[in-house]
């Protein structure tokens, strides 16, 4: 097995704006993969939607908030499990659980912006 120092590049001596690029490069990374691309395309909707019914400023940063979670969990949830396979090469129970783990927490974000999405634009188009 490797030492950790010699499978990760010096990161301490990174400039600013190659992190900057290097972050970037993960999100074009996330953006090939299917369900953060449905996730995006979802809070982007849910973002416009939220300037097109005017919604006021606390509902509206609720849903960039929300929005951003999802996706945040969902690059986390491809990490996680890109460096799984990369560890276990063959089937194992343990590291499948860590992907079900982490499948998880993306799944209780998404329920619950889900959940308070519709919540905030029932309550604006229907003015309860």
């Amino acid at each position: 097995m490797h030492h950790i120092d010699q499978i990760t590049p010096d990161y301490k001596n990174r400039n600013l704006l190659k992190s900057f690029l290097n972050a970037f490069r993960g999100i074009g990374h996330a953006l090939g993969e299917r369900n953060f691309l449905i996730q995006t395309i979802v809070g982007v909707f849910a973002i416009i939607l939220a300037f097109i019914l005017d919604l006021n400023a606390i509902e509206r940063i609720i849903i960039i908030i929300l929005s951003a979670l999802v996706l945040g969990a969902e690059i986390l949830n491809s990490a996680i499990e890109t460096f799984v396979d990369i560890l276990i090469k063959e089937h194992n129970p343990e590291a499948a659980k860590v992907k079900e783990f982490i499948a998880g927490a993306v799944l209780i974000f998404s329920i619950t912006a889900f959940v308070i999405g519709v919540w905030i634009f029932t309550n604006a188009l229907f003015i309860f």
